[in-house]
C-alpha cells in the first residue's frame, strides 16, 4: 500500500470515530477499496453511501464499475445510464457503454456512445484510443454460424487435450475464425469472436504504447484466469480458475501452443 494511501486510511479511521462518514467520504473509500480489489467491501459502502445521496452520480458510476468486476453487465448498464440520468455528456459513462457494446460485439451501439464522449471531450485519450481500434473491426459483429469457416488441416482433439484444469481451451485465426475449440458446439464460434476481441484490444493497446506485438498474456478476473499465445496468424487462449499459479499456467499454455503449431504443421 503506497504511503499517502495508507496515511488516507488512517485519517478517514481516525475522522470516523469523531462524525458518521458522509457520502463523499463513503465513495472515497469505495473507490480505494475498488483499487485494491476488495469488490464486495466497496460494493457495501457504495450502497451505504447511495442510501445518504440516491442521485450521486459518483456513487452510480462506482456501482457501475464494481457490477462489472462482477460480470454483471445488466446491472452495470443501469448504472452508466443513471450517471448519464445526472450528466448526459459523462465522459467515463459514455466509455463504460461503450465497452460493454464493443464486449457484446455492437459496433452499432458502440460507436455512438465513442463519438458524444469525443464531441464534448476531445482530448479524452481512452475514448480516442477505443475509437480508432474499432474503426476496421467489421468483423467483431459477424453473428455465429456467419463467419468464415476454417478450411485449413484437421487437428486431432486427441492430440490438443488440455490439462485437467484448463477450460474453454480454443485457437482462432487472427480474423475471429475458429480453428479449433475444446468445446466443440454452438458456443464455440462466440468464444473464438470474444478471444479474437480481447487480442485485438491489448495488441492496439501496446501498439500503441510503442511496446511492440502482443505474443504472450494474462487476463486475471474474479473467478479465472486465461492465458493467450499468437503470433501475426493465429490466437490461443486457455483458462484456468483463478488461483492457478502463473508458471504453471503459463506453461501448459506454451505445450499447447508448441502441441498446435506441430499440427497444423506450421514453425514456432
Amino acid at each position: 500500500m503506497g504511503l499517502m494511501r495508507l496515511l488516507a486510511r488512517i485519517w478517514e479511521a481516525i475522522t470516523s470515530i469523531t462524525r458518521p462518514p458522509n457520502a463523499a467520504t463513503l465513495f472515497r473509500r469505495a473507490d480505494l477499496y475498488r483499487q485494491e480489489g476488495r469488490f464486495e467491501e466497496a460494493a457495501e459502502l457504495v450502497a451505504q453511501g447511495l442510501r445518504l445521496q440516491p442521485n450521486n452520480g459518483v456513487g452510480h458510476l462506482l456501482s457501475a464499475y464494481l457490477h462489472l468486476a462482477f460480470r454483471q453487465i445488466g446491472p452495470a448498464k443501469a448504472e452508466f445510464q443513471t450517471v448519464l440520468g445526472v450528466d448526459p455528456y459523462h465522459p467515463r459513462a459514455l466509455l463504460g457503454l461503450a465497452r460493454i457494446a464493443l464486449e457484446e460485439r455492437d459496433l452499432a451501439a458502440c460507436r455512438p456512445f465513442l463519438d458524444k464522449a469525443l464531441q464534448y471531450y476531445p482530448d479524452f485519450p481512452e475514448a480516442r484510443a477505443l475509437q480508432e481500434m474499432v474503426a476496421g473491426w467489421a468483423d467483431v459483429a459477424v453473428p455465429a454460424g456467419q463467419r468464415p469457416a476454417y478450411a485449413g488441416p484437421p487437428l486431432a482433439a486427441e492430440r490438443l487435450k488440455p490439462p485437467a484444469a484448463g477450460r474453454e481451451f480454443v485457437l482462432t485465426q487472427a480474423d475471429g475464425t475458429l480453428v479449433f475449440s475444446q468445446q466443440g458446439d454452438k458456443d464455440a464460434e462466440d468464444l473464438a469472436a470474444h478471444v479474437t476481441q480481447v487480442y485485438r484490444i491489448a495488441a492496439a493497446t501496446l501498439a500503441r504504447a510503442g511496446l511492440g506485438a502482443l505474443r504472450r498474456g494474462i487476463v486475471q478476473a474474479t473467478t479465472e484466469t486465461t492465458f493467450f499465445r499468437s503470433n501475426d496468424r493465429l490466437i490461443l487462449a486457455l483458462t484456468f480458475p483463478q488461483d492457478v499459479k502463473i508458471g504453471f499456467g503459463l506453461l501448459e499454455t506454451d505445450k499447447m501452443w508448441t502441441n498446435s503449431l506441430r499440427e497444423l504443421g506450421v514453425r514456432a
